[in-house]
């Protein structure tokens, strides 16, 4: 592995899952937003991190789509269902294992054991997220 200066001493992974080791695992992104690589992504701004810990499930067809502002970790939901009474996770990590991927996101091709844990009420999130189009219309009719 190429050491890299820029590289923090950890980074933070977002999850609705709690789990003692992450696996790394193939990404449902954009593969252009280099977000399709099979790996443990992370981010070295915790705030970045916390919209990858929201519970957001597909509709009944199985659609679903969420835009993460890059600079300031907003939500944009259009497609799906935010679980608002959800807890999810944000996982500090060693950097050791990562190599940057862009500007922002850092990628793991092996397993790691987070150094600690937040959790991450949705409730305390929700002026961060914005809801458009069929996310929009299915939270109207709730």
């Amino acid at each position: 592995m190429r050491l890299q200066t820029d590289k923090p001493e950890f980074l933070y992974h977002g999850s609705r899952y709690k789990l003692d080791t992450l696996k790394p695992h193939r990404a449902k992104g954009s593969p252009v937003e280099n977000g399709a690589e099979y790996g443990i992504y992370a981010y070295a701004d915790f705030k970045m991190a916390v919209p990858f810990a929201l519970t957001v499930n597909p509709f009944e067809n199985g659609s679903m789509s969420i835009y993460v502002d890059d600079d300031t970790g907003d939500v944009t939901i259009s497609a799906g269902i935010l679980d608002d009474g959800a807890d999810g996770y944000v996982y500090k990590v060693p950097a050791d294992t990562f190599e940057k991927l862009d500007e922002k996101q850092w990628l793991s091709k092996e397993e790691v054991t987070p150094l600690g844990v937040t959790v991450v009420h949705t409730e305390d999130y929700m002026s961060k997220i914005t809801f458009a189009g069929a996310a929009k219309l299915y939270r109207e009719r709730e």
